[in-house]
């Protein structure tokens, strides 16, 4: 249940991040490479402290780690594929 909330923290983030960034007027890719680093220094300190508090092994948390960064930045691609001003 942890890892869902997460995840559903991540894609708020992402909306949060673009709808705000966009109405300040930073570019999308600015936004985009934004969210990207702060989205996986956020997955690694939720992954560290899994790790000590939880006492979850390193082989457990890169792989929720590896969802938990996936899905959000795999939304943030799609995004930015179905929203190119062609």
């Amino acid at each position: 249940m942890h890892t869902a909330i997460i995840i559903f923290f991540g894609l708020i983030l992402l909306a949060l991040m673009l709808f705000i960034g966009e109405k300040i007027g930073f570019p999308r890719q600015t936004l985009a490479y934004s969210f990207v680093v702060l989205w996986l220094a956020l997955t690694l300190i939720n992954g560290a402290v899994g790790m000590v508090n939880a006492g979850q092994p390193l082989s457990t948390e890169l792989v929720v780690g590896s969802a938990v960064f996936g899905v959000p930045v795999a939304a943030l691609v799609l995004f930015m594929t179905m929203s190119t001003d062609a």
